[in-house]
């Protein structure tokens, strides 16, 4: 004991400030570093969350624009198709109106050609 009251150190200084060491230590631990490593611990967690749900929905959004990319190339060629069919149809149309129609001129001509011969039947007679 004599050598720590030559060096200047009282002992009983030395062991107040040792306890409250140890007791700052302590409340430290229990009140700062506990909840803190708590809340770190709460915030990875919901970090983890939230990325997982991001992945989540890239995965669902590179789905969706998928199906998106497929419906639209239906929907194209549907409309291809029905173009297609509409184009046939209405040529189908054309050729059976200009049928109807070379028939009614040549039965117009021929009822000409028969009034004609009519008349000059006539003008003979």
């Amino acid at each position: 004991m004599e050598i720590l009251d030559k060096l200047g150190i009282d002992i009983k200084l030395l062991i107040a400030q040792i306890i409250n060491f140890g007791l700052l230590l302590w409340l430290l631990k229990r009140f700062l570093y506990t909840p803190i490593i708590k809340r770190i611990e709460k915030d990875e967690v919901q970090l983890n969350e939230a990325k997982t749900q991001r992945e989540k929905l890239e995965k669902e959004k590179a789905q969706f624009e998928e199906q998106k990319t497929k419906q639209l190339a239906q929907a194209h060629n549907k409309a291809e198709t029905l173009i297609n069919g509409a184009k046939k149809i209405a040529q189908r149309i054309e050729k059976r109106a200009r049928k109807q129609s070379d028939e009614e001129k040549e039965k117009i001509i021929h009822q000409i050609h028969e009034r004609l011969e009519n008349i000059e039947n006539e003008k003979n007679n």
